[in-house]
């Protein structure tokens, strides 16, 4: 069994009485220490498993059985990050990660490119876990590979959420029906 580490954000759950922690401690949430930030319930897991996926869908499963209502928004640490950030998270400096990014470097001409900006600052977003599986292809860390599978867990949890909550917009699934028509975005899908 392998230990993984992660936190579930939560919204409108009913906190008026303090029962939901005991709710959530008796369907298996024992593991997690209850947290409020933002306007959120969070829950931070240090929960043992074989896998990280069944690590986080045990946990979202647990939060469902507790019946506190509330719906899961996501889950941290989020896979986009900085390069600064992922620098912090696979132990490397940032001027390293930099380099890499800029192709400045023999090893670096095949960096996972940015996934997005932030317009405001031009600061760019990276998948961590596409840059963690690059440097361990490219022997420039040492990094375990149930942190590599935690981040790729991450971002397909939160993609299959974002997913499951836009099938009920009719906007959305409008949109859906117009693009899967395109050749660009079925060779990206591909």
């Amino acid at each position: 069994m392998i230990e993984f580490e992660f936190q579930i954000f939560c919204r409108d759950v009913d906190t008026s009485d303090e029962s939901f922690l005991d709710r959530l401690y008796e369907v298996g949430c024992d593991d997690a220490t209850v947290f409020f930030k933002d306007g959120y319930v969070c829950l931070d897991f240090s929960r043992e498993s074989d896998s990280a996926e069944s690590a986080v869908i045990s946990a979202i499963k647990d939060f469902e059985r507790a019946g506190i209502g509330g719906s899961i928004e996501r889950v941290e640490p989020e896979d986009l990050a900085s390069l600064a950030e992922i620098a912090k998270r696979v132990g490397v400096t940032r001027a390293s990660l930099q380099k890499y990014a800029r192709g400045e470097s023999k090893v670096g001409k095949d960096f996972p490119l940015p996934i997005q900006n932030i317009s405001a600052s031009r600061r760019e977003l990276f998948s961590t876990s596409a840059v963690m599986n690059w440097m361990l292809q490219k022997q420039r860390a040492s990094i375990p590979t149930e942190r590599v599978e935690l981040f790729r867990t991450i971002a397909k949890t939160n993609q299959a959420l974002t997913v499951t909550k836009a099938q009920s917009d009719k906007d959305v699934i409008r949109l859906v029906g117009q693009l899967t028509t395109l050749k660009t975005v079925q060779r990206k899908r591909a």
